[in-house]
């Protein structure tokens, strides 16, 4: 195992001291490459943790730019962002915080033509999208190139989270595509969302990505941990 430094070990003592992680853990996590596809609430919290805790590569999908009604739960971005694009500000950000982790950036939109070349570098990915178009493409690659999807979702003061591995009988198309019926109006509709709730949520969905990748706990294979924020209800469902 390669030799963690003196300021590594400095930095990451906390984790490191913990009996589960240790020095093996926390290297496994500085020579992993995770892809964040979304740079938008949901990415906001994995993105800061992810790059944090020391993940030696954090790739960051996104086309969109930074608008000021994104700030209440887009947690990384200020107002003198607004127009930049997101993955823009993002790189120049988190290259500041940790010099351990190099920050790739994908200007463009998930699509079928250009999700497998995107994820086959990476050993985990984080669905942190907000529409079955692009979920849908994001399983179907995942799945097909065995590559672990960490998928979250909030709406209002609700959320969920799933994984899908090499080990799940349930992907997230298989539950999904035959149960909704998205018209162009609902889509182009701003979900209503309570940005405490996807801060929530979204560090539900890094703990589970995080769990899986250093073979901790009991990660949520063939089950779905659903979220209300109103009533503090944590259930989880077999799928």
């Amino acid at each position: 195992m390669e030799k963690l430094s003196t300021r590594q070990l400095d930095k990451y003592s906390r984790s490191i001291s913990l009996k589960e992680i240790g020095e093996e853990g926390q290297q496994k996590l500085l020579n992993s490459k995770i892809l964040v596809v979304g740079a938008g609430g949901l990415a906001s919290s994995n993105i800061l943790y992810l790059s944090s805790l020391g993940i030696g590569t954090l790739g960051i999908v996104d086309f969109d730019k930074v608008s000021l009604d994104n700030l209440p739960r887009q947690t990384l971005y200020c107002e003198e962002d607004i127009g930049r694009f997101k993955v823009d500000v993002l790189k120049e950000k988190l290259e500041k915080k940790n010099p351990d982790t190099r920050i790739v950036t994908y200007k463009e939109r998930i699509t079928t033509e250009n999700v497998g070349d995107i994820i086959k570098d990476y050993d985990m990915v984080f669905d942190c999208v907000d529409n079955f178009d692009s979920e849908f493409v994001l399983d179907d690659a995942c799945v097909a190139k065995k590559i672990p999807l960490v998928v979250a979702g909030v709406s209002g003061f609700q959320g969920q989270v799933m994984l899908v591995t090499k080990e799940s009988k349930k992907d997230f198309k298989s539950l999904f595509s035959s149960s909704f019926t998205v018209s162009k109006e609902e889509k182009e509709k701003d979900k209503p969302v309570f940005p405490i709730t996807v801060a929530l949520v979204s560090n539900i969905q890094c703990m589970e990505g995080l769990k899986y990748l250093l073979k901790l706990g009991e990660p949520l294979i063939d089950e779905m941990l659903v979220i209300d924020a109103l009533t503090m209800r944590i259930e989880k469902y077999k799928l």
